[in-house]
């Protein structure tokens, strides 16, 4: 068997080049080095006339200041050591010898005693029309002292930062699928060296940066801000992994055209930082954790009092005929679960906790509100822990949702379920949904065809989306799928039986309900119940999804709101950062 496994490796290795030849490569750019990959800079490293002060691009996206040295003749064994710009060191700087990298260390000589056409990069900012001065520290082998060499420049009249910050990082962000993006909420996380600014929080400013170079102030929320202090005082910090450091995360609104990028330049190192600017915003939450309310102008949702978890949605934007509150009467929960029930009979909901065990708010501006409740199952499988996070954004018509469930004691199952949004039955006439090979497809909400199936359909897990809409009314919710996934921490695969989404259709209860659910563990699917199964420990569950509630289109734009939302859930903006 193992030379059969080798075997199988070799001819798929052997084939693998007729496959590769139809790649494109990425690779553009200039030579600077045998066997690396090439160098896309907007200068020629092997020819530098005077200093260059370099602005971000989208295919370039950098601050540096391209310093030529000349002829090196000062010795052997000589090393780029620390570059200076007027005044703050720089924390990344490299080396090209006649347009040769120097790609393992900033050595620019080693038992030479001299190297042509020296090159010193520094990823710098620099300010419009500033005096300059680049310090260079070299150190060689028969110096006890450093080499410094300085080198004055004036920056350019445009394309730089303002005055005032030190540090920056960019980003580019591209779209991917032909969908331009306005006002797209764009999650990062920044961290820096403890002593490059004195709060990352405070200090962070972002701007975007046009086509020209002009650098345009952007409002951006700032959250969880950690730092880490490195070594105990009195020890050193010989390198990166122990030297101290600060990090936040933030999230601002991008615009990017379809097929687009644009660059993003995050600025601190100002510890008297200008205002930020102010968002433009609709979000607003109201009432006490966990039981708020939260909304903008495209819907309000109220969140239990007691659980945390969506109880209703109240869709904007019709001034006649208004769709009515979506949410059930029996549980005051559209967002019904994750949920479990075991061999003794009994339910465990998230909606009944009461309250959860932990609330904790990630976040709360004027941007982005994110709620997470968590805890044991409440009530009657204990094996069972839950968390469930709600994330709003301004100017955004869904808001997101991930669950996870995690079996931490061996559970006795007949059911294990999330993605669940239940409604009142006269709220609703249809259930449609995307496959995943792009089919629309509908049926009535209306019961199983006979006593054994009481579901109306299942449904793949893992389809784009699936809504409940009333057709008439012109209205619906449905739930946008970003993942769907579940995994073992001990064996690598969780248990499963007969993962799908069910559509239920429950007119002969006393309070008639409408709703999908995602089973994954799921012999209770059947209405005459398959038997028990046993779900190992560490057997987890998670999805990422949104829930929509929308006003429905016109004709062939009846369920666009639906796939546009798929198309920016699972293909968001595409984050390259470039230092």
């Amino acid at each position: 068997m193992k030379h059969l496994a080798v075997t199988s490796i070799l001819v798929a290795t052997l084939a693998a080049p007729f496959a590769f030849s139809a790649a494109e490569s990425v690779e553009r750019g200039r030579d600077v080095g045998d066997g690396n990959v090439l160098y896309d800079s907007p200068y020629d490293p092997k020819k530098v006339d005077g200093v260059t002060f370099v602005a971000p691009t989208v295919a370039y996206p950098y601050f540096e200041i391209v310093v030529p040295l000349g002829d090196w003749t000062e010795g052997k064994g000589a090393t780029l050591s620390k570059v200076v710009v007027n005044g703050v060191d720089s924390d990344s700087f490299y080396v090209f010898v006649d347009g040769f990298s120097h790609v393992q260390s900033g050595w620019i000589t080693r038992d030479a005693d001299s190297a042509p056409n020296v090159v010193i990069v520094t990823r710098s900012v620099w300010h419009n029309d500033e005096d300059t001065t680049i310090d260079i520290h070299v150190s060689a082998a028969d110096r006890s002292e450093p080499i410094v060499k300085s080198v004055n420049a004036k920056a350019p009249g445009s394309g730089g930062v303002p005055k005032g910050w030190t540090r920056y990082q960019s980003l580019v962000l591209t779209e991917p699928a032909g969908l331009a993006r306005e006002n797209e909420p764009v999650e990062i996380s920044l961290t820096a060296r403890a002593e490059d600014c004195a709060d990352i929080e405070k200090e962070l400013r972002l701007f975007s940066v046009d086509d020209g170079g002009a650098l345009t102030p952007v409002a951006v929320q700032t959250f969880n801000p950690r730092r880490f202090i490195g070594r105990p005082p009195g020890t050193s910090n010989p390198n990166y992994l122990q030297h101290p450091s600060q990090m936040v995360e933030a999230v601002f609104l991008a615009s990017v055209p379809a097929l687009a990028s644009r660059v993003y330049v995050a600025l601190y190192g100002n510890d008297k930082p200008s205002p930020a600017p102010a968002a433009d915003t609709d979000l607003k939450v109201g009432g006490d954790f966990p039981g708020v309310v939260v909304e903008n102008k495209y819907f309000v949702t109220d969140l239990d009092d007691s659980s945390g978890q969506v109880k209703s949605f109240r869709i904007k934007g019709r001034d006649d005929k208004p769709a009515p509150l979506l949410t059930n009467s029996l549980t005051l929960a559209a967002h019904w679960n994750p949920d479990s029930f075991s061999d003794n009979g009994k339910w465990g909901h998230t909606f009944a906790w009461n309250p959860p065990d932990d609330t904790t708010v990630t976040a709360n501006g004027p941007i982005m509100f994110r709620i997470t409740n968590r805890g044991r199952m409440p009530d009657w499988t204990p094996q069972v822990y839950a968390s469930v996070t709600y994330t709003f954004y301004s100017n955004s018509p869904y808001m997101k949702c991930t669950t996870v469930t995690e079996v931490r004691d061996e559970l006795n199952a007949s059911a294990i379920r999330n993605g669940e949004l239940v409604l009142d039955t006269h709220l609703v006439d249809h259930f449609v949904w995307r496959e995943k090979n792009g089919a629309l497809r509908t049926i009535r909400t209306a019961h199983g065809p006979n006593w054994q199936d009481e579901w109306g359909t299942r449904v793949d897990q893992d389809v784009p989306w699936l809504a409940m809409t009333n057709e008439s009314e012109g209205y619906g919710v449905g739930e946008v799928i970003a993942s769907s996934i579940s995994f073992n921490t001990n064996r690598g695969e969780a248990t499963t039986h007969r993962a799908a989404f069910y559509l239920y259709y429950h007119h002969f209860w006393n309070v008639p309900l409408t709703y999908f659910t995602r089973g994954w563990v799921y012999p209770f699917s059947d209405y005459q119940r398959g038997p028990i199964v046993k779900v190992d420990p560490g057997s987890t569950y998670v999805e990422k999804m949104a829930f929509y509630p929308v006003y429905l289109g016109d004709g062939d734009e009846r369920y666009a709101a639906f796939d546009k939302a798929t198309t920016q859930i699972q293909q968001p903006l595409v984050q390259r950062w470039g230092r």
